[in-house]
């Protein structure tokens, strides 16, 4: 898996599936309309350990700096605290 460049804060991002993404900050607010896709964070860009990511009414805070989404594809706006 490649790591694509660093998600744009403010902007949508289709994530396509597998493939690993970085975020711009290790705490970030993921905002979907797509809540029924599988996203996965992780401390490191291998996933050797990785936390679901369950979205709450299309939003939902990651602390791993890296992102992929295992089921399809998904468009995601990722917002810094």
């Amino acid at each position: 898996m490649a790591i694509t460049p660093m998600i744009d804060v403010g902007f949508p991002t289709v994530m396509t599936q597998n493939t690993v993404f970085a975020l711009p900050s290790s705490r970030c607010i993921l905002f979907t309309t797509d809540t029924a896709a599988t996203v996965q964070q992780s401390n490191d860009p291998a996933f050797a350990a990785n936390v679901p990511v369950a979205f709450t009414n299309g939003q939902q805070e990651v602390a791993g700096p890296f992102i992929r989404c295992t089921s399809g594809n998904i468009t995601v706006t990722v917002k810094k605290f």
